[in-house]
Order: structure tokens, then sequence, then C-alpha cells
């Protein structure tokens, strides 16, 4: 049995489409936060080798497929044709192909690694209207892209990427503060985003924007808090994306905030820097969306034109007693999936759990550097 190549990267948005990869790694990667596609080089996969990996998808959809009567999965065969399988490969395609059937129904791909708009938009519109006519059930298509290089690309070529099936992009911003830019070296700039951001709305593509609350440091907290809205504000984008920084192991931000060059915000200063964004965006009719478990409040979520009630949702969880706030961010970053609004309903056990926790920090620094412990936990 053939197999195709999937990445180890998709934003949470995507966590049961199609993954395909058709480009790898990273073009920038310098950024002084990330890690994820350090140990790499950038490069574009062959067309050839793309269309057939869409065919092996294609065998193993049809494979699949073979075993569901009425929406129906018989569980029996299934696991027999998947145990059958001869390498790891062959199972780890076979079971993103079955999640992406019974999970997503067929509907959405996300074209795979960080920068993959880096191809040339012919050859992108190529691939995805292969893509689109092997396998006709799919309706979103979306993949990733960097300010830099969405900005050189022309209006005439985001309506041809449109027509061959583009729906979505999705650019990590990280901040429309162009001082803030230059500390992440994120090699991109303001000027860029709106640039961008502009064309792709245009096309009728669905856009993306993530900014992290907090990638400014205390410093520039408040400046990244009102430039990145004010970029977003240009664009308007379809959403907007929260993901919180978190200073990384190994990074270049890592060793700048331990030789005192960089002052991290604490969990709760991201917060009211998330809140100083939000109440500067205007005239905007997309979505803001915290869907990332890093995230400390995750329901700050809702039509941007209704941001009233998710300006309550945040101010209420800062006006709480600082020892309640305690109390949910361990329950938040240990163990608990949901909000600061649930967290009466904690049995004794749990709540015997966080005061456990609680009493091992004398103060707040000491509490702090254990929050970033968590955080660091994940991507």
């Amino acid at each position: 049995m053939n197999t195709f190549s999937i990445g180890h990267i998709r934003p949470p948005f995507h966590a049961n489409s199609l993954l395909l990869r058709v480009t790898e790694n990273c073009t920038w990667n310098k950024c002084n936060f990330c890690t994820l596609y350090k140990e790499g080089t950038f490069h574009t996969r062959k067309i050839d080798d793309i269309k057939k990996d869409i065919d092996t998808v294609v065998d193993y959809r049809d494979m699949i497929i073979s075993h569901i009567n009425n929406g129906f999965v018989n569980q029996k065969d299934i696991y027999i044709e998947y145990t059958a399988l001869s390498t790891d490969a062959e199972r780890e395609c076979y079971s993103m192909v079955f999640n992406w059937i019974t999970a997503d129904n067929m509907k959405s791909v996300f074209l795979q690694d960080a920068n993959t708009m880096a191809l040339l938009p012919e050859k992108t519109a190529e691939i995805i209207s292969y893509l689109c006519k092997k396998l006709p059930e799919i309706s979103l298509v979306a993949i990733y892209g960097r300010a830099d290089t969405l900005s050189k690309i022309t209006p005439s070529q985001y309506d041809m990427l449109k027509k061959s099936g583009l729906t979505m992009i999705h650019s990590g911003f990280e901040s429309g503060c162009d001082d803030v830019l230059k500390l992440l070296n994120k090699g991109t700039t303001s000027e860029q985003q709106i640039k961008a951001g502009k064309m792709i709305k245009k096309a009728g593509i669905t856009f993306n924007a993530f900014y992290m609350n907090g990638s400014g440091g205390r410093s520039l907290s408040e400046k990244n808090a009102i430039e990145t809205a004010e970029v977003m504000n240009k664009i308007n984008p379809d959403y907007i994306r929260i993901r919180t920084f978190v200073v990384k192991p190994n990074t270049v931000m890592w060793h700048m905030s331990k030789d005192g060059r960089f002052d991290e915000c604490t969990d709760i200063e991201k917060v009211k820097e998330l809140f100083l964004m939000i109440q500067n965006l205007k005239n905007c009719d997309g979505y803001i969306i915290s869907d990332h478990i890093i995230n400390l409040l995750p329901f700050v979520e809702g039509h941007i034109k209704d941001k009233d009630k998710i300006e309550k949702y945040i101010e209420n969880f800062l006006e709480m007693p600082r020892l309640s706030q305690k109390r949910y961010q361990i329950a938040r970053r240990v163990f608990f999936g949901g909000d600061y609004e649930n967290i009466t309903r904690f049995t004794n056990t749990t709540e015997s759990k966080i005061d456990e926790i609680l009493s091992h920090f004398t103060n707040e620094s000491d509490f702090e550097d254990f929050i970033r412990s968590c955080l660091r936990r994940y991507i």
C-alpha cells in the first residue's frame, strides 16, 4: 500500500481536516520565539509527487468507505484492514483518512507546511484543482502563508487561486506592531500585513489572522494591543485567532528573557493586553476566537460587532479576587478544560488538589514561574 506525506503542524481548527504536505518546513525559520521548524530547511515538493499523494488518499478513502453503510461503520472490518497494513506509515495514513471521513465528513483539507503560499501561485492552483477534482466532497481548502509572501501575490493570482478551490488562508501575524515584529525577528511588517489582508479579502478568500498577546513583553504591551488592532481594523479579517505568547526554552527570546533584554508579561497581563486590543477593534464584522489550550480564557469568542459581551467576559475575570484568579489559573494550566465561570462546580477533591498546589508558592514570582512552566508544554 502506498503512503502520502503528512506534516506535523496544523492550526487547531483543522484537527479533523485531511493534512496534505505540499511544502516542507518554513521559508524564514528565523523567528526569535519559534522552535517548530529549526531542524529542517524549506523546500517544495514536486507537483507529480503531490498528485500521487492525492491519488493515494483516494485509494484509502475508497477502502474505508467500503466498510461504511448508511452512516454505520463496520468497526470489525476496519480493524482487520488497519492491522493488516505492513508499516506504521501506512497505518498513520489510514488513520488520518478514517478520521477525516468520520469526524469531518470529508469536507476540509489543510495544505502544509508553514508557508505553503511561497509556492508559485500557478503551481498551487494546479495542485488545488487536481485535489478538488479527485475529492469533489471537499468544500474547504486551507493553507498557511507569511505576510511577506502573501503581500507579493497579485490580485489576479488571488482570483486564480480562489477559482481553483482555495477557500481559506491562515497567517501568523503574531502582532501588528512593527516594534514587536522586529523584537520577534518575524521578518514581516504591518504594511505587508495590511496589503496582503486586503487583497485576500477582496478575492473572497476567508482570512484568518493570528495574534499573540504578550509577544512584545511588558514594555511594548500597550503598543502591541493598540497597533495590532489598527492593522485588524484596516483589514477586517474574517477571523482573529488568539495565541497567547509564551517564551520557549532554547529560543532567542528565552536567552533574552534570561539576561534581562525581554520582560515577559504575566498570565494576567497578557489577558489585559488582549482586552485592550479588543477594545480598540473598530468597524470589524469578523469573528474573534480563543481556539488554543494555551489561552487562559477559552470563551473569548464571538462576532466583533458584538464585542461588548466578550469584553464583559474578560472584565469579569479581571475583577475577580486575586486568590480566585490563581485557583482558576492552576486549574486551567494543569488539568481543567473549562473556564473561570465553572470553577464553582469543582468537587471537594479537586479544590483540595488546587489548594495543595497553591500552598507551594509564597510570592507572585514563584507562582508565575510555575504557570509559565505549565505553558511551555504546549506547542
